[in-house]
């Protein structure tokens, strides 16, 4: 007998307001695997008051973006917004974060279609470029968004102090 494993169905889509409790569990999982590469990270720097305004809004201006699986579960999340430099107004760069999927999830396509979702939506807006960040030690993310086309513009360095 010959047997065949199907992908788990997704689809990806703007997130709506009805998401939030979701949005909200997902953002905390993408808070704590931040935290394996930046130990300032965490979500007890605000309160969950906070946190859920901060995901309103990003609903509300229509920059959440979600995966759902086949029973309606949200299994990954992203973020759009303009990004914001007092020297350039033109809003002609976006930027991508918050990319999350769930861990039975992954490598399975769906961090890619969330980022292609937010590339479609930036350029609807009016965006020519598209800008991320990603921690060096999280390698799985950089390798994924060079084989997307991105490449490297600017380096942060750090250096701890005694």
């Amino acid at each position: 007998m010959v047997t065949t494993s199907e992908r788990p169905r997704f689809e990806i889509s703007i997130g709506l307001i009805q998401h939030l409790d979701e949005a909200l569990l997902c953002w905390k999982n993408l808070v704590g695997d931040q935290s394996d590469h930046d130990d300032r990270i965490s979500c007890d720097s605000l309160t969950i008051t906070e946190q859920k305004q901060f995901l309103r809004n990003v609903i509300l201006d229509g920059r959440l973006i979600v995966a759902m699986n086949s029973i309606e579960e949200m299994i990954g999340i992203a973020t759009i917004s303009i990004d914001l430099n007092m020297l350039d107004n033109s809003s002609s760069i976006w930027n991508i974060s918050d990319v999350w999927v769930h861990p039975s999830y992954r490598r399975q396509g769906i961090a890619t279609k969330l980022v292609d979702m937010c590339e479609k939506i930036a350029e609807s807006r009016g965006a020519n470029e598209i800008r991320l960040h990603v921690y060096a030690s999280n390698q799985p993310a950089a390798m994924m968004y060079g084989r997307l086309g991105y490449s490297t513009i600017v380096r942060t360095m750090s250096r701890k102090l005694d």
